[in-house]
């Protein structure tokens, strides 16, 4: 590719309103456009990034007989009806009307409509297991789309659903899936954990999830210092509760309950028969600010508060107040505290997110309200924070590490979906028997455009990207012939070396534009092009080159007869080699 013949689309533009590392990398190396909030143009560069990754994950999808389709992203709305998910996504469904006033919707995944095609497709045992991938967008109506590509309203994936005659088998796929996984992201050369997660709307019994750790992520990640205790804390849509399931969280009617001679949470639960679980607590805490002296927590009632996170939050807390204080102060109790009624700032912890028809205090002596709801009977707080002992006291079960808690963005997510759809859409087959039987289903997703984010965010320097697997760059190789337009010896030699790495099917750009050479370098290094060749005048002379590497930032003096074996056998070495060159 000659650059006078390409468009870089970088930006030299400082971007304050975005602290997400990524998402600037992204728009100043020209990976991507903003269109609108959460949806990205991807320019040509990103594009070449994308079609790398694609062609690393089809390799990996093939290998374990998986077959590639297309499913379309635009449905009938029947099908979602017919699985109840229509209700279950809510508003984050995207639902559209055709001139016929038929309903359809952008799908975010594909589960109704592969089981619909399997259903009709289908029909003896003998066509079982069937692994079936493709590589599509997606659209999910984002309330709050943030942190760039990481959550967007349009996105890629590459999602995959498995079907079997039983629970063995589905497990049997799962596992190859789950090895598979691994196997991507460690030739990709990134770090990553994997994490028993709740199904959610999915379904199903047993999911995993796979994280990069990130300080600008979305989720949270409890972890102990050698990994091997890793627990899910989504923070997710943290200023929304998540989507309640029709099938199983049931909204309650508000109401308000006289309970007297309540002495703490534990009494309370006993006497309404219910879990702590359900109750939130307040405390509250005295600082040194001046103006607003004090703050209230809420956390559920199970959990206790951690002192070390408060001050780790910047919060200079001088002390929590007793509940004769409180008395005395806010003229109430501290187990009647509703915080919305009281005049101070309000801090909730992760725990209370999602809680649902929970019970919290009124400003009322002895009243409670049960059956309460966020953005129903309350506002979820603004000020969302991680304020609790985890376990308690923030150590693994087995007291043997401590937990500290990191946030992620989220890369893949598995799924054992069993016989959910297949029951929603009597999806049935015939077994040895002759009998009719419900399908086992999986479901396999891995977030395309997002990992390419979650990439960047952990490999970048002052000079822009650089890739932990050459072979996401856009260009494996940039010749940078200096003044060639002046020495003709440096024109001529930078396009025979040019040519010579095109007939190696080796991807590699020449910058043959009347540039200093100081922007060159520049745009190389912020797309990240692993192994750039320098050729100037004074070392052609000499039949030399200059090598530099964009990773490690070494440079060396080659003769130009060898750097063509010096680079291949550098990339030859890369575990992703075979997958773009084959056997050469």
């Amino acid at each position: 590719m000659l650059t006078t013949k390409y468009v870089f689309f970088t930006s030299k533009n400082r971007i304050d309103n975005n602290h997400l590392n990524s998402f600037n990398l992204m728009i100043k190396s020209g990976i991507i456009r903003k269109l609108s909030s959460g949806i990205y143009i991807w320019l040509p560069t990103g594009l070449r990034i994308i079609n790398n990754l694609k062609k690393i994950i089809r390799y990996f999808m093939n290998s374990i007989n998986a077959i590639e389709l297309i499913l379309p992203i635009l449905n009938p709305i029947n099908i979602w009806d017919q699985s109840g998910r229509s209700k279950d996504y809510g508003k984050e469904l995207f639902k559209i009307v055709d001139y016929r006033k038929y309903n359809f919707v952008l799908s975010p995944t594909n589960e109704e409509v592969i089981t619909y095609l399997i259903n009709n497709e289908i029909q003896s045992y003998k066509s079982l297991p069937v692994h079936f991938y493709q590589i599509q967008t997606k659209f999910r109506n984002e309330m709050r789309s943030r942190l760039g590509v990481v959550r967007a309203k349009e996105f890629l994936m590459k999602d995959s659903y498995s079907f079997h005659m039983n629970e063995f088998s589905l497990k049997e796929t799962y596992n190859i899936v789950l090895k598979t996984y691994k196997k991507i992201f460690d030739f990709l050369n990134i770090n990553y954990v994997i994490v028993k997660a709740d199904n959610n709307i999915i379904g199903g019994n047993i999911s995993h999830e796979f994280h990069i750790l990130s300080k600008n992520g979305e989720n949270l990640i409890a972890l102990s210092e050698d990994k091997k205790y890793i627990m899910n804390r989504e923070l997710g849509n943290f200023l929304l509760p998540k989507k309640l399931s029709t099938d199983k969280k049931k909204i309650l009617k508000r109401k308000f309950l006289i309970i007297k001679d309540c002495l703490n949470y534990k009494e309370l639960a006993k006497k309404i028969n219910i879990s702590i679980k359900n109750i939130i607590k307040i405390i509250i805490i005295k600082i040194t600010n001046k103006n607003n002296p004090f703050i209230a927590l809420m956390i559920r009632a199970d959990y206790k508060l951690n002192i070390y996170k408060i001050k780790k939050i910047n919060i200079d807390i001088i002390k929590i107040l007793s509940n004769e204080e409180i008395e005395k102060i806010f003229k109430i109790n501290i187990y009647f505290i509703n915080p919305f009624l009281l005049k101070i700032p309000i801090i909730g912890d992760y725990s209370i997110i999602n809680m649902y028809n929970f019970i919290i205090g009124t400003n009322i002596k002895n009243q409670y309200s049960i059956n309460t709801n966020w953005d129903i009977n309350l506002p979820l707080p603004k000020n969302i924070q991680d304020i609790r002992y985890v376990n308690n006291n923030d150590i693994t079960p087995d007291g043997k590490s401590l937990i500290k808690i990191k946030h992620s963005i989220e890369i893949a997510h598995i799924f054992q979906i069993g016989t959910k759809y297949s029951k929603l859409i009597h999806n049935y087959i015939y077994n040895k028997e002759e009998l009719k039987q419900l399908i086992y289903m999986g479901c396999y997703g891995l977030g395309i455009s997002r990992l390419i984010a979650a990439i960047i965010e952990k490999n970048y320097d002052f000079k822009g990207i650089y890739w932990p697997n050459e072979f996401l760059a856009p260009f494996l190789v940039a010749i940078i012939p200096i003044n060639m337009y002046k020495f003709s010896i440096v024109k001529k030699n930078a396009f025979l070396l040019y040519k010579k790495f095109k007939l190696l099917g080796i991807e590699v750009i020449i910058d043959d534009r009347k540039e200093n050479p100081g922007v060159m370098f520049t745009d190389m290094d912020l797309i990240g092009v692993p192994h750039i060749i320098v050729i100037n005048n004074f070392n052609i002379t000499n039949n030399n080159i200059e090598y530099k590497c964009r990773k490690t930032g070494s440079k060396k003096i080659l003769s130009i007869n060898l750097i063509i074996d010096f680079i291949f056998k550098k990339i030859k070495k890369n575990k992703c080699f075979n997958i773009f060159f084959g056997n050469k």
